[in-house]
């Protein structure tokens, strides 16, 4: 063990944690009622937010996944730039009209929103389970690409993993959304620093420039460097697929409902994709890890063994405290909005419907503490198979609530035994697929898994939408702006 190394990374971890601690003063409570723990009582501005979501977007193990992808399929890896740029104007579309909707109605969770919308606790029930499923495997690849940064120092992993998440919950707990809001600052403004500097450094030290990388790359792995035939097609429906689920993840949803006016929603779906700079960079680390570490089994230690064999000790465990900061918030922002979810949307209605905003903030709370040392246990106690196992399933599941809680938006339409049959549907299709490929293939037969529920869910809507009367919960007045 490194003492200075250690002293590096746990500087880092105090400081947000400190920082997560004093968020309480931090646009401090307007009033006393669960919104201010769970979403910052919906009043945090355009700046605030695009960190906010920029840090639960762009995560740890984004940091330490793309660039292993790179490395492993080459320029495949660029679907996930894709597909954040397609997720934007769907986020443009959408999100403002649920925006007004939650505000008006006081909605917390997506749950909520589909509980009113279609009158029915048990549609409200499924999206509470899937985003609970969603998330625990999420926040669990947070600790991975916490571990495989730990493995290239000398610092022992669990132990500051632990700390580390020990500390995420402490101030999850006692100040809710605003912690990661306010943290979600320092994390990011060290992560910008980090990849600009690597996007410069790393080219010019090993290839001279970022173009002579880019000839280097396409010299020596030309079936890498271009999209085979069979290829088009699983690049196209994973950005597809991915852009559709991205904002059904609770978290997202938790970083839209905290914003003060369905304009600020609008005006991050504008600047958002400022973050895909970074995702591009990060990205073409992956080709330069090709040369510096080529020959890797483990695509995932293309990024950290890259800065091991570049830079020395001190430097590497720096970019791993960074790493480390690139995990705790989004595990914060995953942790409230899993928690919101059991509390409202599974507690509420199969056990006691009557609870008071104090009591719902203590479950919400206790339910925090479960997630994170679940998770935890999960990532440190089960091989990173399982986990990556549990995502693939949970992601392939979360898209099946598109006509959940998109379609409702812009018609009433739609009732709730189309949608609950539809949903259903495709998420037995999904897993059915799942199967077929022993849950370890996100593509089956060239098409992402999760566009098989898809598919089969528009065409149960197609077949029974009109048998049913229409929806009048929420009128569509509801979704648009005061």
């Amino acid at each position: 063990m490194n003492v200075l190394e250690l002293a590096i990374m746990l500087i880092f971890i105090i400081i947000v944690g400190i920082v997560g601690f004093y968020a309480s003063r931090f646009k401090p409570s307007l009033t006393n009622d669960i919104t201010e723990w769970s979403l910052g009582g919906r009043h945090f501005g355009t700046f605030i937010v695009w960190f906010l979501i920029g840090g639960d977007v762009y995560t740890a193990y984004t940091l330490i996944a793309v660039p292993g992808l790179a490395y492993g399929a080459g320029v495949l890896a660029l679907f996930a730039t894709s597909y954040v740029i397609m997720t934007y104007p769907i986020v443009f579309l959408t999100m403002p009209r649920l925006w007004n909707a939650a505000k008006k109605h006081g909605f917390i969770t997506a749950g909520d929103y589909v509980e009113k919308a279609f009158d029915s606790k048990t549609l409200a029930l499924i999206v509470g389970i899937v985003g609970i499923l969603a998330e625990l495997p999420y926040i669990g690849l947070q600790i991975f690409g916490m571990n495989f940064m730990l493995s290239v120092t000398h610092v022992p992993s669990n132990i500051t993993i632990i700390i580390s998440l020990l500390l995420v919950m402490g101030f999850t707990i006692f100040n809710g959304l605003r912690a990661p809001a306010l943290t979600a600052f320092i994390k990011d403004f060290f992560v910008w620093i980090m990849v600009l500097f690597l996007i410069i450094y790393i080219p010019i030290h090993y290839f001279g420039s970022i173009g002579h990388m880019f000839s280097w790359f396409n010299q020596h792995y030309p079936k890498k460097s271009v999209l085979s035939p069979g290829q088009i097609s699983v690049f196209g429906t994973l950005a597809f697929g991915s852009a559709a689920a991205l904002f059904l993840y609770p978290h997202a949803i938790t970083g839209v409902y905290s914003s003060k006016s369905a304009n600020t929603v609008r005006k991050n779906a504008i600047v958002l994709p400022i973050y895909n700079i970074m995702l591009l960079f990060i990205t073409l680390l992956g080709f330069a890890a090709l040369f510096v570490v080529p020959g890797l089994k483990n695509p995932n230690m293309a990024f950290p063994m890259l800065i091991s064999k570049t830079f020395g000790p001190i430097l590497t465990a720096l970019i791993g405290a960074i790493i480390i900061l690139g995990s705790m918030i989004p595990a914060s922002i995953m942790s409230i909005a899993s928690a919101n979810l059991f509390t409202r949307n599974i507690y509420k209605n199969l056990i006691n419907p009557n609870i008071s905003d104090s009591t719902e903030r203590i479950i919400s709370k206790v339910s925090v503490a479960v997630i994170i040392l679940l998770a935890l246990y999960l990532s440190l106690a089960m091989s990173p198979a399982f986990i990556i196992t549990l995502q693939l399933i949970a992601g392939s599941w979360v898209v099946q609530l598109f006509p959940l809680v998109f379609l409702p938006l812009f018609t009433n339409r739609v009732s709730k035994i189309p949608a609950g049959i539809a949903t259903i549907a495709g998420i037995l299709l999904t897993t059915y697929v799942l199967y077929l490929g022993h849950f370890k293939l996100a593509v089956y037969k060239g098409i992402w898994v999760g566009l098989y529920g898809l598919a089969i869910e528009v065409v149960v809507l197609l077949a029974l939408t009109f048998l049913f009367k229409p929806m009048s919960n929420i009128s569509l007045d509801d979704y648009l702006d005061d």
